[in-house]
């Protein structure tokens, strides 16, 4: 397939213009040339997205438990339903998710949830690329038994075709020191990255400094978890020693800005994890805490917030958001064949229409993406060279996806949600 005549983001942190070929599931050829004189710019094409933290299937439950602070939210509104959903329910939610993400230009996920080999199952029909894994956890009564045996199974489950499995930990709160010690002596024959929270809050960040003597990271670290690498999401309260250890460790921040403030969390301090050598890229988190899957909206925030932090525009160029969205991601999912423009880089991309009324002038392409640009803006996404999203004709298809199956399936199933969130809000 060919994308012809199209504003291109390239390595080196340049612009081009010109036509990207791709054969094979890669970029076979990117053939540069001077734009026509005078002419207005039609399309901006980007690399894929690539969401480095989410759990796509809590689409079933967008907006549940709003205004809550994180333990509440988890508690009273998000883990009595989620405790009820079926691997149908995960099913449903991922392929929702996908169609979501696919729109947007997100062309690669990192999820965590439960039921995840149905969760699997429907992503791979999608299309979509994506690490999973199987959420660990081992609760302070012994119950449920640690999944320890169920996590390790599926980080060596071959999912196939453009999926990957690595090793999860819920988080330090949700799991002992056996457990991960136990984890990470399985995953020195895996190598795989741990997916994992952590310190998203002040509260949890504390109580761990209170029953270890260290923070989430340094703990962590000392149980060996964090020895092959790993992307941890939030990191709002970690502190500079977490950051030379994550550096030292090759863990990557991932940054959820929407959900952080969302849920009244805090701000990362990303620029300064930066300075430090962390790798950052950025997630979405889930649809309950966001509440949506626009990685526009993500690159927006970012850069709004710390430079607000800062009190310094220079804070965060427009690239540097541009690459934590996507060669940063890619890196972070061990995925270095992706995430940018490339010849011999996976062909995964996003194609953006520049003739909408808040795209012009376009002076500065870069500057548009991360202030002006909006997921509603792409036109086209490509995944290893295949379009699974095209609204170039005006009506929007995925062709792996049968789109009013899967909205039948999705709402079909929340209404049953939606009456017992409405019950928990009367009781409040």
């Amino acid at each position: 397939m060919k994308i012809e005549d199209t504003w291109m983001l390239l390595p080196g942190r340049k612009v081009g213009f010109g036509t990207i070929e791709c054969e094979n599931g890669v970029i076979s050829a990117v053939r540069l040339r001077a734009a026509p004189s005078g002419a207005r710019p039609a399309t901006l094409a980007l690399p894929g997205l690539v969401n480095c933290h989410c759990h796509v299937a809590m689409t079933l439950l967008r907006g549940i438990g709003g205004g809550l602070p994180l333990q509440r939210w988890l508690e009273e509104a998000i883990f009595p339903i989620e405790a009820k959903l079926t691997d149908a329910d995960v099913a449903a939610g991922m392929t929702w998710g996908a169609i979501e993400m696919l729109s947007g230009g997100t062309t690669c996920v990192a999820d965590m949830y439960d039921h995840t080999y149905a969760g699997a199952e429907a992503l791979a029909a999608t299309g979509m690329r994506g690490n999973l894994c199987f959420p660990g956890v081992a609760f302070p009564d012994g119950t449920p038994k640690g999944r320890l045996e169920e996590c390790v199974a599926f980080a060596k489950a071959s999912l196939g075709g453009r999926l990957a499995a690595d090793i999860c930990i819920h988080s330090e709160y949700l799991t002992d020191e056996g457990f991960c010690r136990a984890l990470a002596a399985a995953n020195c024959e895996l190598g795989r990255p741990l997916h994992f929270h952590v310190s998203e809050t002040r509260k949890e960040h504390d109580e761990c400094i209170a029953r270890h003597g260290r923070t989430p990271i340094e703990y962590l670290a000392d149980t060996g978890i964090l020895d092959c690498g790993g992307y941890a999401a939030h990191c709002v309260w970690c502190t500079d020693d977490d950051f030379r250890v994550m550096a030292e460790k090759g863990v990557t921040l991932v940054h959820n800005p929407t959900s952080n403030m969302k849920l009244g969390s805090g701000f990362a301090r990303i620029v300064r994890a930066m300075e430090l050598g962390v790798n950052v890229a950025l997630g979405t988190d889930g649809t309950a805490s966001n509440d949506n899957l626009d990685m526009f909206e993500e690159m927006h925030l970012a850069s709004l917030v710390h430079k607000g932090l800062a009190n310094d525009p220079t804070v965060l160029s427009p690239w540097d958001v541009i690459e934590m969205a996507t060669k940063n991601g890619a890196k972070a999912l061990g995925r270095e064949d992706g995430g940018e423009i490339a010849v011999g880089k996976a062909a995964d991309l996003c194609v953006v229409d520049l003739d909408r009324p808040h795209l012009a002038p376009a002076y500065d392409l870069p500057n548009l993406v991360v202030h002006s640009m909006h997921s509603s803006d792409v036109v086209l996404t490509v995944v290893a060279g295949e379009i699974l999203y095209d609204s170039r004709g005006g009506r929007p298809t995925w062709p792996a996806i049968d789109f009013e199956r899967a909205r039948e399936d999705l709402l079909s199933r929340t209404a049953a949600i939606g009456r017992a969130d409405a019950a928990r809000r009367d009781m409040l």
